[in-house]
Formats: structure tokens, sequence, C-alpha cells
């Protein structure tokens, strides 16, 4: 086999034969909730809690019916098996699962009523593009408050995870009109700190890790690891209000996210934060995740991100 695996609709299938029709509910609305998960020695992380968030998701959006929960993580398992062996051994992957409302009934007519019923359920592997991220392990990264405002709970609840992402990717295109380097945070109605547009954001002031309220933010998979590291090492976590003034004043700002796990922040809008270094509480965390994980995160990144920059020139 040349070509990785994917699953869609029962059937493990080449990956480049993986397509959605035009009818289909998740381009036509957008109506679609995903996950995505990461290896670590090809083997996914934290499974389980993407699929239970998952589900959590399918719920809210009342798409149903869907596999069980069993089944889905087993074509996940299959697929990482099947298209695993194709990458170098030191190499690592993403794992993106997403399952859409069915067909677009107005497109298709009440002849096609029970397909438009049955969500479309997709599940495919791609190498991580480490190369996007690894020198910010060192730089860090910046980020400039974003044109537009975190969704509004009392119309659709941000702690859902859809492809209906306009929103965010409007917020991107306008930061990096005026800095192409930069990357989109998003605030709360109420001025507050909410989340970039791919993961979460905190600031550590006198060993505290602090994240925005959990009601105004997608709660990460990855954040739930940055949790359970800053109790192992003894740090203390508190879930609260974060403004401007803090950011600026804080000892050290970073974000988690699936792909790179953690990562520093050095400038917000115009100002460095923290002098603009990445400072030891991340990388105190990176140092116990990649114990956990029995992976050098950054030392895989860089390694990796370079090969794969090699290779394109």
């Amino acid at each position: 086999m040349t070509e990785p695996l994917a699953y869609l609709n029962g059937a493990f299938i080449p990956f480049s034969e993986a397509k959605l029709a035009v009818t289909d509910l998740g381009i036509v609305y957008g109506a679609s909730i995903t996950e995505m998960v990461r290896t670590f020695s090809h083997r996914l992380f934290m499974l389980d809690k993407h699929v239970e968030r998952l589900f959590s998701a399918l719920e809210y959006v009342c798409i149903d019916p869907v596999p069980e929960k069993s089944v889905l993580k087993q074509i996940c398992e299959t697929l990482v098996a099947q298209n695993a062996p194709l990458l170098p051994a030191a190499h690592d992957m993403g794992l993106t699962m997403f399952i859409t409302a069915g067909h677009n009934l107005p497109y298709l007519g009440l002849a096609e009523i029970e397909t438009c019923r049955t969500p479309t359920v997709c599940v495919h592997t791609f190498p991580l593009a480490f190369e996007l991220w690894d020198q910010k392990y060192t730089t860090g990264q910046h980020l400039r408050r974003a044109a537009g405002l975190q969704l509004n709970a009392n119309i659709f609840d941000p702690r859902i995870k859809s492809r209906s992402r306009i929103h965010l990717y409007r917020a991107d295109k306008l930061v990096r009109q005026q800095d192409p380097q930069a990357s989109a945070l998003l605030f709360d109605q109420a001025g507050f700190v909410a989340e970039t547009t791919i993961g979460n954001f905190y600031i550590v002031k006198d060993d505290v890790i602090k994240s925005p309220r959990p009601e105004h933010i997608l709660g990460g998979i990855s954040q739930m690891m940055v949790v359970r590291l800053a109790k192992q090492l003894g740090l203390r976590y508190e879930e609260t209000d974060i403004s401007v003034n803090e950011i600026l004043d804080a000892d050290e700002a970073l974000t988690s996210s699936t792909a790179y796990c953690l990562m520093p922040v050095t400038r917000f809008d115009e100002h460095p934060v923290a002098g603009g270094d990445p400072g030891p509480v991340c990388r105190q965390l990176l140092s116990a995740w990649s114990q956990t994980v029995g992976v050098d995160i950054v030392q895989q990144a860089r390694q990796i991100g370079e090969e794969r920059r090699i290779a394109l020139s």
C-alpha cells in the first residue's frame, strides 16, 4: 500500500477517494461536528476524551443516528495501524474524524429522504506538518486581538467543536493583514480573553496558571493535559477572567492545541509579553508532557520540521 486509507460511510477506501457530495450538509450548512487527535510514536493520544467530546457535541446539534463510540474508536485505531507504516518511524500523524448531518433535502427531494437523514461519517489521517510551528518553541508566537468576538452562548455554545468556523477564518485573515506571522486571540462580550482560533490560552503570574472561564471557551483535550501536569508540578491552576492588562503584565503567556501541544506567546498586539522570551513554566510543562508520552515534543518538531523544509527546497 502506497496511499493511506480513509474511512467514509462504512468503508475503508484510498484517501484520494474520500470526497463529500455537494449536497452534503457539512458543505451546505457547515453542519458538521469534528475532532482531531494526534499520535505519539504512532499511538493515538487521549482518544477516549476526544470521542467523548465529539458525542457530546453531536447530541447538542441533534445529529443522529451515529456509530457506537466503541465502533468509532476501532475505526480510528484501524486507520492508524494501516497508515502508520507509510510514515518514517520518528514521524507522527494527526487523525481527523467528522460527522455531518447528512444531505440537504431540498437538493434531493423526498425520494432521497432516508439518504438525507443519514449522517456522513468520515475519518482520515495526515502527517503532522511540524514545519508550521517547530521554530515557535524558541521564538514564541505572536497574537493580536481579533476584530470579531467569541461566539455568543445564546446563539451557539462556544464549548461545541464544529466545522462552522467562518468567524475564526475571518479573524485570522484580518489579523494577518496587519502581521502575516500573527494569530487571532478572541475576546468575549465582556472584553475578557476567550481563546485563539485553534487552541486554549493561558497566562502565568506568580507561578499560577490562569485560564479563561470554561463557559466561554471550547474546553480543550490538551487543556486537560495542562491541568494534569500543573498539578503534577505543584503549580496552581485557576479559571478566571483575563484582561488585556493582565496579558501585558503576565510572567508568561502560552497556548495549547492538539498538534503542537503547548506553545509560548511572546508578543500580543504591539507589545512583548514577559520581555519577549519563552518562560520557565512553559518549558517545565513541555518537559513533563514529553516524559508522559515518551517523545521529546520540541526535539521531534525541530528535527522533522527541518527535514520537511529540506524536502521542499
